[in-house]
């Protein structure tokens, strides 16, 4: 990837300040004027260039043709004005959808992990990415490559999930989905950054790194076998250094073990924190040295620690010049691959037919739809198109509790007017009788009316209460955000008086149905055991009204936990792969999660079959499970198949079960289908002691389930001959459908 020449001759004609402007970055701001590009304020402030431009839709407000123009001018500055005409990366960032005017709004991460579908994961990050190219953004900060084990962490909700092997499949999704646009992805947060300690934005990981390379590490690894080319440190330690200064991360393990040859970016400001906090350099200056030296190659946000600071170092001998010629080669390495030198202005006459289209529309309401988890139903859904019904709750009728962190001005329209249909909204378009009161906001505060709710609920055929959190970013607290970057909780309940209305409610008689929009998974026993259904809409973006409508009155939505729900907090971990030795009760609580991972009802019923497995298997080989699913109702419904395995005799311990298959299939009434997995078994591997992957021999429990607490059929399979060591580890099985005859 690095080694292409003209990067390289590029790099041996360039000065000392050439080549550490192309390590830098700036912010769109910066460059403006009256909203157009100013040519005169980058004379003044990227005179040698510059390696990455950032925030360009947030910052500059611009619609998409508007913006369009801007990059256009600011690439053609680059090309005829700074001494080596390179091009710069211009990103912007696209975790929930473009976060810039009119850019779409999608599911957030957690809920397209939902889905269980890598295949959707890959078409939603496909279509953000055509918006993304059309305002001339060709890289992009996602995705969130962590593991979600800790709920009380803000960011969860960013995440694919707790476990390795969906994630690993759907990051690869994702990246598969943003190369096909033509932009550039980037793995975050490398690495443990999703199970920090108390569930502290930045803490340490709760874990060590040979127990991360089974777990932690595999969706990195993944989504680098897809073809990202980019991966950003994390804030946290790992074994005691910070990830920004640790070699042994960034250079021993990702590049000389990975053989990874892309670049690797700081988390925004992550280099000054190794001197302002975690004081292991005295100073900026020796701050950027210390990360350039383990493998930083390119400075986030904005240029602090490299830039003139960097220059002054390598002057003084205090790092050596080649380790500056080392990152740029990577980063122009990177630069030719996208095609900056070749193709990197957008059109801003075509620009804007990227935004607002019908496609997009019902890419983003399927993919809300089938986001969703129904946790239990006692029979009321779906509801009757007659029915009278009444909304309650702060997420009923507030668009923005809808949208994920990180999607800033996404889904403003181009009157700047937010463009999200609420669940309100989309069941009055189609319920003969819906009657509104908001009855409390996300936190309590001086307009909750809780009584008003009540009176509402009292005279209705059924309640449905829209109720969770709202998600933000630490730069912008506002009074009701409750999750988000920097937004961590020490406890998992419904905040503010929501709990409260969801009793009053339910005191009626009516028959409530709880919708809980929120990223962070919550603990909220008190509130299923009240409501008569409850459905999991996590943040589903603009067209989350219309999809939780579709759900309400009869859509299946298929969707499935990617994360285990707690009972409280107090049982964190709570994530299903545990070792034998960490299971046991509390004196008072259950060990067994409120739901479990993979969780997730039909409106549909599926009948399994007895698995069949072969009787043994070489450790380097591959095994095929089969199983038969039959939809026994008389409606058609989403089953998601999933394979889970245990290995024993092996020389690690292992957790009680592990994902390593899974298959979402859609089946009409009576419909029968053979669900075939053939398993590498380089899936089955452990980090051993000199920290390899190695298959052991032994024996291996074979489980096809609902969920991991919802086995359906167990058989077992020996893996005989000498332990095997795979370069890589295989993300999940792969699958095949095949049909069936019915067994009625």
């Amino acid at each position: 990837m690095t080694d292409v020449p003209y990067a390289n001759r590029l790099v041996a004609e360039m000065s000392l300040e050439s080549k550490v402007a192309q390590l830098g970055t700036v912010r769109i701001g910066s460059l403006l004027e009256d909203g157009r590009f100013s040519p005169d304020r980058a004379r003044d402030v990227i005179p040698c260039g510059i390696g990455r431009v950032t925030r360009v839709g947030r910052e500059s407000g611009l619609a998409p043709s508007e913006l369009a123009a801007v990059v256009a001018d600011l690439q053609s500055y680059l090309r005829s004005e700074t001494p080596h005409g390179i091009p710069a990366f211009v990103r912007e960032e696209s975790l929930c959808g473009y976060a810039g005017r009119r850019g779409a709004t999608v599911p957030q991460a957690i809920g397209i992990a939902s889905s269980w579908d890598p295949t959707l994961a890959r078409e939603v990050a496909n279509a953000v990415g055509e918006q993304l190219r059309a305002i001339g953004s060709q890289l992009t900060l996602s995705p969130v490559a962590d593991l979600g084990v800790e709920p009380r962490w803000g960011r969860i909700e960013e995440t694919l999930g707790e476990d390795p092997a969906l994630a690993a499949a759907l990051t690869q999704g994702v990246v598969s989905g943003l190369l096909d646009a033509g932009v550039e992805p980037t793995l975050k947060h490398f690495v443990g950054h999703g199970r920090p300690v108390g569930g502290r934005n930045r803490a340490r990981p709760t874990t060590s790194l040979r127990e991360m390379r089974d777990a932690d590490l595999r969706p990195f690894r993944a989504g680098l076998d897809a073809g990202a080319s980019s991966v950003m440190a994390a804030y946290n330690t790992v074994d005691g250094t910070p990830c920004h200064a640790n070699r042994r991360l960034l250079t021993d393990l990702l590049r000389e073990e990975w053989e990874f040859e892309g670049t690797v970016v700081s988390d925004g400001r992550g280099i000054e924190l190794l001197a302002t906090e975690y004081g292991v350099a005295p100073d900026r200056r020796a701050a950027g040295v210390l990360a350039l030296s383990a493998g930083v190659d390119v400075e986030l946000p904005e240029t602090e620690c490299f830039g003139d600071r960097l220059v002054a170092a390598v002057a003084d001998g205090d790092v050596d010049e080649s380790l500056v010629d080392r990152a740029v080669r990577r980063h122009l390495g990177q630069k030719a691959r996208a095609g900056l030198f070749t193709d990197g202005s957008p059109d801003p006459e075509t620009a804007s037919a990227a935004f607002g289209t019908d496609a997009m529309r019902s890419l983003a309401r399927r993919a809300a739809r089938r986001s969703q988890v129904l946790l239990e139903n006692d029979g009321i859904l779906p509801l009757s198109a007659d029915s009278a019904v009444a909304v309650v709750g702060p997420s009923a009728d507030e668009p923005r509790n809808l949208l994920g962190n990180y999607s800033y001005a996404g889904a403003e329209n181009a009157d700047g007017d937010i463009d999200v249909v609420t669940p309100r909204e989309a069941l009055s378009e189609r319920l003969g009788t819906v009657e509104h009161a908001r009855g409390c906001g996300i936190r309590a505060g001086p307009t909750d009316d809780v009584d008003e709710a009540v009176e509402l609920a009292s005279d209705v055929d059924a309640v449905v209460a829209c109720v969770g959190g709202r998600s933000g970013i630490d730069v912008e607290r506002n009074s009701s955000g409750t999750a988000g970057e920097g937004l961590d909780r020490a406890e998992l309940g419904l905040p503010g008086r929501q709990a409260e209305l969801i009793r009053r409610v339910a005191s009626t008689g009516t028959p409530v149905v709880v919708v809980l929009v929120s990223g962070r998974p919550l603990a909220v026993p008190e509130t299923v055991d009240r409501a008569n259904a409850t459905l999991l809409a996590w943040l589903p973006g603009q067209q989350g009204g219309p999809a939780v409508a579709d759900v309400l009155l009869g859509a299946d939505p298929g969707g499935r936990l990617p994360v285990s729900l707690p009972r409280t907090a107090g049982q964190l971990p709570v994530h299903y792969r545990q070792p034998p030795v960490s299971r046991g009760e509390y004196v008072f609580t259950p060990e067994t999660p409120l739901f479990p991972f993979g969780h997730g009802e039909s409106y549909a019923r599926f009948s399994y079959g007895t698995p069949a497995v072969p009787e043994s298997a070489p450790t380097d080989g591959t095994l095929t499970a089969s199983v038969a699913v039959e939809n026994v109702a008389d409606r058609r419904g989403a089953e998601v198949v999933q394979l889970y395995a245990r290995h024993r005799g092996g020389r690690t311990v292992r957790p009680v079960r592990e994902l390593v298959g899974f298959r979402r299939v859609d089946l009409a009434a009576g419909k029968r289908v053979e669900v075939d997995f053939e398993l590498r078994t380089g899936a089955l591997a452990a980090c051993g002691a000199e920290d390899r992957s190695v298959v052991d021999p032994g024996r291996v429990d074979l489980e096809v389930a609902r969920s991991a607490g919802d086995c359906r059929g167990r058989e077992s399979v020996d893996l005989v001959g000498d332990p095997y060591c795979p370069d890589t580890r295989p993300a999940v099985a792969d699958t095949t459908v095949r049909s069936a005859s019915s067994s009625r």
